[in-house]
């Protein structure tokens, strides 16, 4: 197990109707918290890096930090590009190290879409890197994708299979509703959208835009067994509150002298791991290792 590519991880939790947790980390703390609640959950997971992350950090530091610390779990860990839209990133990170990619071609005409998801999917397979495609348009803002409500478009089921056929992709992100970013007021989501594509595919289907879902439709979701589904906004906000949270503990103890970075990413660590455990019981990835 440890560091392996997300094939094998899909395929079975389609099999098994459990979903695998994909959260994207910014730095070693953030990693160290996803995976360790794996660890302890039992649980398969996926570490997600933006290219915002990736241009951070270079393309040594976050492969390095994924296999050490995978390699202490004894479950499988997978690192995967995130909304990978600039090809020279997505190339350097399969040749790099990362166990997956995904190719966000969701902006361009279909055929384009097609030819660009194809042309990676050939050079990561090689390497034995596993690729996501994304079909349809997923709304809101993450990294730098910003997608207008007007601007969203929903995966037509028929062409997710005709996509995933003439690319070769592993798996495929489809677009039903949810977006990127904390949801404000009622979400309307395409249960009868994702039901059918569900129906009418055979390979491992990818639910982006999950952070901060009504827990009814989060359910829902998870119902019809797609394979993976993403939480970022969540991990960011998980983060940063929780320096907000060691400050004013702070003055509450009457400490404000006392400046200990340490303890405040003690706390990241600490709230990240318990915002992905408490996914991992919902998505019901845990003790499948």
């Amino acid at each position: 197990m440890s560091y392996v590519n997300s094939k094998e991880m899909l395929i079975k939790a389609r099999k098994e109707k459990y979903i695998v947790g994909a959260f994207n980390i910014v730095d070693y703390t953030s990693m160290a918290a996803v995976i360790e609640a794996a660890k302890e959950k039992r649980s398969p997971v996926i570490i997600q890096t933006s290219q915002k992350t990736v241009l951070q950090f270079g393309y040594k530091i976050l492969p390095l930090m994924a296999k050490t610390l995978s390699g202490e779990a004894d479950i499988p860990v997978s690192m995967i590009l995130d909304h990978g839209t600039d090809i020279e990133i997505i190339k350097n990170c399969i040749n790099y190290g990362w166990s997956s990619i995904m190719v966000d071609g969701s902006s361009k005409p279909f055929e384009e879409n097609i030819k660009i998801t194809k042309m990676i999917a050939d050079i990561a397979h090689e390497k034995g890197v596993t690729v996501e495609g994304e079909l349809g348009h997923i709304g809101g803002i993450e990294e730098h994708i910003n997608v207008n409500e007007d601007k969203v478009l929903l995966t037509d089921p028929e062409k997710a299979v005709e996509f995933q056929k003439r690319t070769g992709v592993d798996s495929l992100a489809v677009a039903i509703g949810t977006k990127h970013g904390l949801y404000k007021g009622k979400v309307n989501l395409d249960f009868e959208r994702l039901a059918k594509i569900m129906e009418i595919t055979d390979f491992p289907i990818v639910i982006h835009g999950c952070s901060d879902l009504p827990e009814d439709d989060l359910k829902k979701i998870i119902f019809y067994g797609p394979s993976k589904m993403n939480i970022s906004t969540e991990i960011k906000h998980a983060y940063l509150d929780s320096f907000k949270e060691y400050l004013e503990g702070r003055q509450e103890k009457e400490t404000e002298t006392e400046y200990e970075p340490i303890k405040a990413l003690k706390l990241v660590f600490d709230n990240i791991k318990i915002l992905v455990s408490r996914y991992m019981d919902k998505f019901g990835s845990t003790g499948k290792v």
